[in-house]
């Protein structure tokens, strides 16, 4: 199974990265999983607010993820 991530804003200078790919092979993979190695590998995400999109609709459940599903960690939103 393969999850790509891509962050955006605040957490891409946090991660350094703009999208970096997960894979597991035979076990599933859900959000909540995600997330937690997202915070583990990158603890400054720990103090910022983010929202999470999985193939652009925003969640804040925990889902099991299917084979290529978008993960999305999102800054906050400025209104102008």
């Amino acid at each position: 199974m393969k999850i790509t991530v891509k962050y955006f804003g605040i957490i891409a200078d946090i991660t350094q990265k703009k999208e970096e790919v997960f894979f597991a092979e035979g076990k599933a993979i859900t959000l909540k999983y995600i997330k937690n190695r997202i915070e583990i590998n990158y603890p400054k995400i720990l103090v910022t607010n983010y929202s999470i999109a999985v193939n652009k609709k925003f969640l804040q459940n925990d889902i099991e993820l299917k084979n290529d599903d978008i993960v999305a960690f999102l800054p906050p939103f400025a209104g102008g």
